[in-house]
């Protein structure tokens, strides 16, 4: 199993050296957008779409059997292996020329997670996690991460990408009702806010409405690091939905309790 993640870790830079090439060419450029969606805004770009076809196209090429998830396209298979695509995470910040947005790169096998990478182009940030390695990747040096040493929601930062991109309503008032428990609450990041948890910036990261392709690469990188990434019912993040990273099991356990409280029955 070593030699064969180290060669899926090989190929994994690969594919976001690729991915990297085609972002930077369009990010910051004049270029056509279309929603995805007939109700609210979901962004897709040239940029998406051609990064999406060329690493689905290398993957085809070096491993025909394995099956892909991808944001914009998927080719399923009856494979132990599975890749999780996301070209452009954070597509409205692409467009609006925020430099926080990534591509994130994961392998399973058997349904289990086994490599993780987000790759944030803009910044000259990559990070990594596979078997109980974590770092990142800055100008071309290479730091080991580790996660805040911080047990306490009230010595918190907070982080989530938007209160309006969760789910519905209970959850947003759900957040809010964490935000008020922490010291400080901050919006935008997309995946890159996952990568400072996991490099000791900030503490907790919640979410819900994802999709598999937006979390599956950032669970070996927090894991690896020390961290929590699971979902608001203490379940594994596999298939996306409400998300919560943090430092560790009790600042998770409390989150839980905030995020998951009924609202008493009024009479």
């Amino acid at each position: 199993m070593k030699k064969d993640i180290r060669k899926f870790l090989n190929f994994s830079i690969i594919l976001a050296d690729e991915a990297r090439l085609i972002s930077l060419k369009y990010f910051k450029k004049k270029i056509g957008i279309k929603n995805k969606k007939k109700k609210g805004f979901d962004p897709v770009t040239v940029a998406d779409i051609k990064i999406q076809k060329k690493l689905n196209h290398l993957i085809l090429k070096y491993y025909p059997d394995h099956s892909i998830i991808g944001e914009e396209e998927t080719l399923s298979k009856n494979s132990v292996y599975e890749w999780c695509i996301d070209p452009i995470d954070g597509t409205k910040s692409f467009i609006q020329g925020m430099p926080l947005w990534g591509t994130l790169i994961s392998l399973s096998e058997n349904d289990n997670i086994i490599l993780g990478l987000a790759d944030i182009p803009a910044l000259d940030e990559r990070y990594i996690g596979y078997e109980k390695k974590a770092y990142k990747i800055v100008n071309g040096k290479k730091t080991n991460l580790k996660i805040k040493d911080n047990k306490n929601i009230s010595e918190s930062i907070l982080n989530t990408t938007s209160p309006y991109l969760f789910a519905n309503k209970s959850d947003q008032s759900s957040f809010e009702r964490l935000s008020k428990r922490v010291k400080l609450t901050r919006l935008g990041g997309d995946c890159y806010s996952y990568c400072l948890l996991a490099d000791g910036h900030i503490d907790i990261v919640v979410e819900s409405g994802l999709n598999s392709w937006d979390i599956r690469a950032l669970e070996p990188i927090i894991i690896n690091a020390g961290g929590v990434l699971k979902t608001w019912d203490n379940e594994k993040i596999s298939n996306g939905g409400r998300i919560i990273a943090c430092t560790n099991n009790k600042v998770f356990n409390e989150c839980r309790t905030i995020l998951n409280k009924k609202k008493p029955i009024q009479e």
